[in-house]
C-alpha cells in the first residue's frame, strides 16, 4: 500500500521516521515524492487505507485518554483492565525477567494506580474454546465447514473488507477473548458492587492496535435507556502500557504486591496465573480440537497425547489430525498473510480439507503483534515464545455448564460481520 503524507493519517516518532496512526512503525522509501511504502502485513486491516473514521476512532484510544481519566474520574466510577498474557511475555522481555516476576509487576501497577480488579484475557480463551467447539461440531454436522477464527480482528476487517461474502459465512460467530470479556466485565463488576454499568471503566491492554477498532465495533456497545455505552472503554498496546508505566512495572517486579488476577466467572476467586497450550495467540485450534475430540469420541482417545501440530509448507502453518475409527479431523494454525491467502484460494476453488483453521494476521501469531514493545534483536521473538510457552497449562476445562449456569444466554458470546464496500477515495493501487 502506499500512503500519501497529504492525508494526515501519519505521524513521526522521536527518530524522524514516519508512523501511521495506531499501525507499525514504517521505514520511509527513497524517493522524491512525499510517500511511504508498507509491507502487506503491516496493512491487512485496510481496503486500500486506514478510513478516515478509523482513524478517528485509533486516535481516541490513546495513553493521554487514560492519563486524562484517571485524573478526572468521579468517585463512584470503577476501572478495571483485562491483560492479555502477549503483553505480560512482551514486556518480560523487555525486563529480562520471567512470565511470573513481570506479571507481578504489571498487575501491582495498575492496582496502584487505583484498578480494583484485572481480568485475564486467558479466561476468555477458556469460554471460547467451550463455545467455539459446540458451534464446530454443530456446523460439521451441517457439512459447514471449514469454520474460521474470529479472534484476529486485522483478519477480521480485511475478510469484510477484500472477500466479503464468498467467506464471511465460514467465519466463527464466538466472539475473541477480548471481546467475551467485554461482554462480561461491566455487567458482572456492576453486579457485584451494585453499581451503574456507566460507574464501570474497562480497560484492554493488548498485543494488538487492531484490537481498538474491534472495541469500537457498534456490535459490542450496551444499549441502556438513549445511552450507548461501549463494553470497552479503551485499548491500549503493550508498546504504549510500557511507554506509560514502564518504570514503575520495572520497580514493582517482584514486590510483595496484590498481583492476583480476578475471575469474571467468579469476582471472589482469583484466576490463576497460565497461558494455555497449543500456540502463541490463544490456542483457538488446540483448544477446539481437544473439546470436540472429547464431544466426538467420548474418551476413547486420550486428548492430551493428540493435540500435536506439524509444520507444513513453513513454521506459520501447522496441522493436527485426529483419527478415530475411520473417521478424521483436521486443524490449522494459518498465520500471516501469505498463509492466510493460501487458505482463502483453498475455499474459494473448493479445495480446503481442513476442519478448522486458526487465522492470524501476524507471522508468529500474536506474541509477534503489531502493538507488542520493538524487538531489539531478530532472536527476541524466540525468547518472547519461550516465556509464553513457560507457564502453559490446561489445568481444569472449563465445561458448558459451567458458562450456562451463570450466563444461560450463549448469544451473549456471538458476534456478526457485514461486508464493507470500499471506499470511493481509497486509493486504487491494482495489485
Amino acid at each position: 500500500a502506499v500512503v500519501s503524507t497529504q492525508s494526515g493519517h501519519y505521524g513521526r516518532d522521536p527518530r524522524g521516521r514516519i508512523k501511521l496512526e495506531g499501525s507499525r512503525e514504517v521505514v520511509p522509501s527513497v524517493s522524491t515524492t512525499k510517500k511511504t511504502t508498507i509491507s502487506l502485513s503491516d496493512c491487512l486491516a485496510c481496503s486500500g487505507c486506514v478510513t478516515s473514521a478509523e482513524t478517528i476512532l485509533i486516535q481516541s484510544q490513546s495513553t493521554e485518554t487514560l492519563i486524562r481519566f484517571l485524573k478526572d474520574r468521579r468517585k463512584e466510577v470503577v476501572p478495571v483492565v483485562t491483560l492479555s498474557p502477549q503483553t505480560i511475555a512482551s514486556t518480560a522481555n523487555k525486563l529480562g525477567l520471567n512470565f511470573m516476576a513481570t506479571a507481578s509487576g504489571i498487575i501491582g501497577t495498575l492496582k496502584s494506580r487505583g484498578f480494583k480488579h484485572v481480568f485475564s484475557s486467558v479466561e476468555g480463551n477458556d469460554i471460547a474454546h467451550v463455545l467455539g467447539a459446540k458451534e464446530f461440531l454443530q456446523r460439521r454436522k451441517e457439512s459447514k465447514t471449514p469454520v474460521l477464527a474470529s479472534a484476529c480482528p486485522g483478519w477480521i476487517c480485511y475478510a469484510e473488507k477484500t472477500h466479503g461474502a464468498l467467506i464471511l459465512p465460514y467465519i466463527s460467530k464466538i466472539r475473541s477473548p477480548q471481546s467475551i470479556l467485554g461482554a462480561l466485565v461491566k455487567t458482572t463488576v456492576s453486579r457485584h458492587l451494585q453499581r451503574s454499568i456507566s460507574d464501570i471503566y474497562h480497560v484492554s491492554l493488548m498485543p494488538c492496535f487492531d484490537k481498538k477498532l474491534e472495541a469500537s465495533r457498534t456490535e459490542f456497545k450496551i444499549s441502556k435507556g438513549s445511552d450507548i455505552i461501549p463494553e470497552i472503554d479503551l485499548v491500549l498496546s503493550t508498546a504504549e502500557l510500557w511507554e506509560l508505566w514502564g518504570e514503575d512495572i520495572r520497580e514493582n517486579c517482584g514486590k510483595d504486591v496484590d498481583h492476583k488476577f480476578t475471575s469474571v466467572l467468579d469476582l471472589e476467586k482469583p484466576y490463576p496465573m497460565r497461558t494455555v497450550p497449543g500456540g502463541t495467540s490463544g490456542s483457538f485450534s488446540a483448544g477446539i480440537l481437544r473439546t470436540s475430540i472429547t464431544e466426538l469420541w467420548n474418551g476413547r482417545i486420550p486428548v492430551d497425547s493428540t493435540v500435536d501440530f506439524k509444520v507444513l509448507r513453513n513454521k506459520d502453518l501447522r496441522e493436527a489430525k485426529v483419527t478415530c475409527e475411520g473417521e478424521t479431523i483436521s486443524f490449522v494454525q494459518a498465520y500471516g498473510f501469505r498463509n492466510i491467502q493460501n487458505i482463502i484460494n483453498k475455499i474459494k476453488t473448493g479445495r480446503c480439507s481442513y476442519d478448522y483453521v486458526e487465522i492470524m494476521a501476524c507471522p508468529n501469531g500474536c506474541v509477534n503483534g503489531g502493538g507488542q514493545i520493538v524487538l531489539q534483536e531478530k532472536c527476541d521473538i524466540e525468547r518472547v515464545q519461550e516465556i509464553f510457552e513457560s507457564v502453559q497449562n490446561i489445568v481444569k476445562t472449563m465445561k458448558l455448564d459451567d458458562i450456562l449456569s451463570k450466563f444461560p444466554d450463549v448469544t451473549l458470546f456471538e458476534t456478526s460481520y457485514k461486508v464493507i464496500e470500499k471506499s470511493v477515495s481509497a486509493i486504487s493501487t491494482q495489485w
